[in-house]
């Protein structure tokens, strides 16, 4: 009888581990999901602040003759180095100072003929070279006499 009560107790004892061991497998797929689910999320609220930011930018550009005045107004921190204007943003995407900076907005304005420009609109994360969102936007501002 003693030799019976001893093996059931080890087979006991292993499907314990057996399960214990599942669990922990099932556990580590779960979180991995759980942090690849976190960070999808978050890349997809980074790229919706960008389009809407860039939609508000191209709006503004549309609605005034006077473009970088029009930015300027909605955005004091905005930047002019040549033919671009920068627009810093924070980490949750409102207007700040280049020194607090966490993504960027630069409009590049290209000049065609008869009055037709087209401007590029390209939102960067602050030291990386690739594109968060980026959006070309053509408009027709006639000539002044």
């Amino acid at each position: 009888m003693k030799k019976q009560a001893s093996n059931r107790s080890g087979l006991l004892l292993m499907e314990i581990i057996i399960a214990i061991l599942f669990f922990s497998v099932i556990s580590a797929i779960c979180l991995q999901l759980f942090v690849k689910s976190h960070t999808l999320s978050r890349d997809t609220e980074v790229l919706d602040s960008a389009v809407n930011e860039t939609s508000s930018a191209a709006e503004l550009l549309h609605s005034t003759e006077d473009a970088e005045s029009a930015l300027r107004e909605y955005y004091p921190a905005l930047k002019k180095e040549d033919s671009r204007l920068y627009i810093y943003y924070d980490e949750a995407f409102k207007a700040c100072a280049e020194t607090d900076a966490v993504y960027y907005m630069e409009i590049k304005k290209e000049s065609a003929e008869n009055g037709i420009f087209e401007y590029k609109l390209t939102v960067n994360k602050s030291g990386s070279s690739s594109h968060i969102y980026e959006m070309e936007y053509v408009t027709y501002e006639p000539l002044k006499p």
